[in-house]
């Protein structure tokens, strides 16, 4: 959350194809989400770079997945209350990843078709 905004843009933001980041702590521990929508006009402020924190644009997620805890019809009903595509997958308060709900909703297709035929 103390991480300068110059160095997110240039340690995650220009190395990734997502619009959503996590926000950890030193240990891992998961505290929240900046969304690209929220920080786009700020990119070409150089200015802000040094200035201002990561922790001024951080979120709370939508929800939360918590991994070997979540069933998938919890997962699938929290991506629905949510109406959010990617979700925050959680260990032990440790980040793990993002899932996305397309991705999951592929998988899942996958093992029905094969479970059924």
């Amino acid at each position: 959350p103390d991480m300068k905004l110059g160095k997110m843009l240039k340690e995650a933001v220009t190395k990734s194809n997502r619009n959503i980041f996590p926000v950890v702590d030193e240990h891992e521990n998961f505290l929240g989400i900046v969304l690209l929508d929220d920080i786009r006009d700020l990119m070409f402020n150089k200015k802000l770079y040094k200035k201002t924190c990561v922790s001024n644009y951080m979120h709370a997620a939508p929800e939360v997945i918590y991994f070997g805890i979540d069933t998938m019809e919890t997962i699938m009903m929290k991506f629905q209350d949510s109406s959010a595509w990617n979700l925050p997958v959680v260990k032990d308060e440790k980040y793990y990843g993002f899932i996305s709900k397309s991705k999951l909703l592929t998988v899942y297709r996958r093992k029905l078709i094969e479970v059924t035929s």
